[in-house]
């Protein structure tokens, strides 16, 4: 019996504001290469600003998957992601090109490359929006305190401010009578079909990262911020389930503004305060991974040589040989 070869993936990961889609694209004009974009909420049809998705530009410069392609209203969860983001690594490898992975959302990038495998039991559509509204109501505190106390496990795991993995956390054990890590430990038995290395951009100096945030923020309210959030704002209003996407960071800041709780400078700042925050979290959840190598930015005097130590990591990696646009 012949093992079927594992596909090689490069994954392009870390925090917001490093430079990863310019990395993306340029290893995939040097190696033959197709992004499938690996972040929560750039898959959201209508909000290219406010979740940072690639630009006209970029999107021309490169094959692009798995940006803007679903409506807001629209579930999609770590399994979906998994499935569909699976299919396409299968596909261009098949092609005959390399799969580059780009995105910041670790969850994401650890279930597709460790080869998860979920359950899709344990799922009702009014128990979830029931926890939503809860959430909503009362915030998610003392939804993560009643997680914490059903499965300490799962809670030490799920950020406490991460909704939606909370509520389906909880959904799970309501439904399925048992932790929600249970299921977790028996998904993460599966082996994975790719070698892969996460490539994680970010900076040493954390405070030169941080004012690239500041200024990615500013930027994005040049381009249109306040109006697609404004318009996605209205969007919103009376419906029963609130959007996913409404927790992205950009619009849940600005929002409390639309409502007249706060000033617009309050607002910004929230966002600017969130982002770092956001990028700390990123940061950590990288350096668990094993399967990671970081490369610091502010390291290089320019972007070539940054390249260059990107294509020798996936040579050490076993992901590209060096000789061929990818390996077969």
């Amino acid at each position: 019996m012949v093992l079927e070869e594992k596909i090689p993936v490069a994954a392009v990961v870390g925090p917001t504001a490093t430079g990863k889609t310019e990395l993306g694209i340029a290893l995939c004009r040097r190696l033959n290469g197709e992004i499938v974009s690996c972040d929560s909420m750039q898959i959201y049809r209508g909000l290219p600003i406010g979740t940072a998705q690639p630009t006209p530009e970029e999107l021309a410069a490169a094959p692009h998957h798995l940006v803007g392609f679903l409506p807001v209203e629209e579930a999609f969860s770590v399994s979906d992601y998994v499935d569909r983001a699976g299919a396409l690594l299968r596909e261009i490898h098949g092609r005959g090109r390399l799969p580059i992975l780009v995105g910041g959302t670790g969850l994401y990038a650890r279930s597709l490359l460790r080869g998860f495998s979920f359950e899709e039991k344990g799922r009702d559509e009014a128990l979830r929006q029931k926890l939503f509204q809860e959430a909503e109501e009362q915030g998610v505190e003392p939804l993560y305190r009643r997680l914490a106390q059903l499965d300490p496990k799962a809670a030490g795991e799920i950020h406490p401010n991460n909704v939606k993995r909370v509520i389906r956390a909880l959904e799970y054990i309501q439904l399925c009578g048992e932790p929600f890590s249970a299921q977790a430990e028996r998904s993460h038995s599966a082996q994975s079909p790719y070698r892969y290395v996460m490539l994680c951009l970010c900076y040493r100096d954390r405070e030169a990262l941080y004012r690239r945030i500041d200024r990615r923020v500013d930027l994005m309210l040049e381009q249109g911020l306040l109006e697609e959030a404004r318009a996605f704002f209205a969007h919103c209003q009376g419906k029963e389930a609130v959007p996913t996407a409404a927790q992205a960071i950009g619009y849940k800041e600005l929002f409390p503004f639309f409502r007249g709780e706060l000033s617009l400078d309050e607002a910004v700042e929230n966002i600017k305060r969130e982002s770092r925050r956001y990028a700390k979290r990123q940061i950590t959840w990288f350096k668990r991974e094993e399967r990671t190598e970081f490369l610091y930015v502010d390291d290089y005097p320019h972007r070539q040589a940054l390249l260059e130590d990107a294509l020798e990591a996936l040579k050490r990696w076993g992901v590209w040989k060096g000789d061929a646009a990818c390996e077969q």
